[in-house]
């Protein structure tokens, strides 16, 4: 079973473009921590994942994403070749985004408002409760860190 699932902050912006055939896709890579110990700098080390979303997930993505949101994605992994100028084919692994949940949204807030920075402030705020937008049939399925009582410390 090709499954994947993993936690973490957008790392990048947003690149979104569509395809020739008029589909949409959205790239970003996440960063997942490794757990929960810091090394020797107080910082917990990260892996990178490059992630690829399709169709409405795309354009979810987007429009509401930013760099440093924290969301859950469930989704494939994928393995692709490319080859480079001088002729060397090189692989690489993608995640497809079957699910992207944005962890960090108000509910109450439309998009618009949840996306405006403060009056004065360049910060975008974090907010503490959970919010899902992907695959709608499966939205209730998703879990907070709260309902475990667990304490994310990132």
């Amino acid at each position: 079973m090709n499954i994947v699932v993993l936690s973490g902050r957008v790392a990048t912006d947003i690149d979104s473009r569509v395809t020739k055939d008029g589909r949409l896709v959205s790239h970003f890579n996440l960063a997942c921590p490794k757990g929960f110990k810091k090394n020797k700098e107080g910082k917990i080390p990260a892996e990178f994942h490059r992630i690829n979303a399709w169709g409405k997930i795309a354009e979810h993505c987007r429009d509401f994403l930013l760099k440093g949101r924290q969301v859950n994605v469930r989704g494939h992994l994928s393995t692709n070749t490319y080859t480079t100028k001088d002729g060397k084919r090189l692989n690489f692994s993608e995640v497809t985004a079957d699910i992207v949940e944005f962890v960090d949204y108000r509910r109450e807030a439309s998009p618009a408002q949840q996306l405006a920075p403060d009056a004065g402030s360049a910060a975008i705020p974090f907010p503490e409760t959970t919010a899902s937008i992907g695959v709608p049939a499966l939205q209730d399925m998703s879990i907070s860190a709260e309902a475990y009582g667990v304490e994310i410390p990132f």
